[in-house]
């Protein structure tokens, strides 16, 4: 990925798509699809094999886009991001797509609304 892709997809101002729950931010994963293919019409992503710890699961998600892999990982979580005991399928899938959406985010579409995140 070149470094002008990155910024192309940085500086999409993403703040009109952004929902607020539990004083975090999130961004529409239809609409972020939408931003990166308009960017790349050859990205593409695949959701990786879940993995177990315990009753809880870690869900990740690779995007490829400008010729690069990024790959994230997300926790299946509630709306107030603990951890889910034997999650289920609705939970699982609503998770894998948060994922997508983080992915994206490590080619610069929105990276600025995970700032602090692990803090």
């Amino acid at each position: 990925m070149s470094e002008s892709n990155f910024i192309k997809l940085a500086s999409v101002n993403v703040s009109e798509h952004v929902e607020k729950k539990q004083g975090l931010s999130y961004l529409s994963w239809s609409w972020a699809v939408d931003q990166l293919m308009r960017h790349d019409p050859m990205a593409n992503w695949v959701f990786n094999e879940p993995i177990m710890y315990g009753e809880t699961m870690m869900v990740s998600c690779t995007v490829t886009a400008f010729g690069k892999a990024m790959t994230m990982h997300l926790p299946v979580m509630d709306h107030r991001n603990q951890a889910i005991k034997n999650p289920d399928a609705f939970q699982v899938n609503k998770n894998m797509m948060r994922c997508l959406v983080k992915a994206i985010a490590c080619h610069g579409l929105g990276l600025y609304i995970y700032s602090g995140e692990d803090l």
